[in-house]
């Protein structure tokens, strides 16, 4: 008789409490450090809310096979306070919108995307990644492909890019006494 009332006092307590999961976007979409490419589309839902971002969009171009055009792909993002921090708003994204993605494409072959960088309309092509940016600030990639940098990326610390990336963000001086990130320098 007390297991079954010691089992129903922690399904009350427990319960009320959401269930989240975490998963690793890098397990599902490849390693961050690989290869992107280039979707285009046109927004056709959204939806701005917990636990992560979805946009479906039609695909219009970009480097997708000939045959996908016109079919919906989902772009999975961060929750949505990452993607506040990130620099991004929900009122960016409006139905109807075209979109220009780098992106990565989910390793079991689904229809989902995850954005490396995120341009909506004709509006500057954003970063969706900081530890990203960080890695290519240190192999010298990210000011040529043109992406606005996550607006949290200057203080930031650069751990979660890696060691290799860590070593040569300091050697450039992207790191300031604390090690944390510098960017732009100043006089950039």
């Amino acid at each position: 008789m007390k297991l079954p009332g010691r089992l129903l006092f922690l399904l009350a307590v427990i319960l009320p409490f959401p269930l989240t999961a975490h998963h690793n976007t890098q397990a599902e979409y490849g390693a961050f450090g690989s290869d992107f490419f280039v979707v285009d589309g046109i927004v056709r839902d959204i939806r701005w809310g917990n636990p992560h971002i979805q946009i479906d969009i039609e695909v219009t171009g970009g480097d997708l096979p000939a045959e996908e055009t016109g079919k919906i792909w989902t772009v999975n993002s961060h929750p949505v306070n990452v993607m506040i921090a990130y620099g991004f708003q929900k009122e960016e994204f409006t139905v109807g919108d075209r979109m220009h993605l780098l992106t990565w494409r989910h390793v079991r072959g689904i229809n989902h995307l995850w954005p490396r960088a995120i341009q909506v309309n004709d509006e500057p092509l954003k970063s969706n990644l900081r530890f990203t940016d960080m890695i290519e600030i240190a192999n010298g990639s990210f000011i040529e492909r043109g992406i606005q940098p996550a607006a949290n990326l200057n203080g930031s610390p650069p751990e979660r890019a890696g060691l290799a990336a860590v070593k040569k963000l300091r050697e450039l001086g992207y790191l300031d006494e604390d090690g944390m990130m510098i960017w732009p320098l100043p006089g950039q």
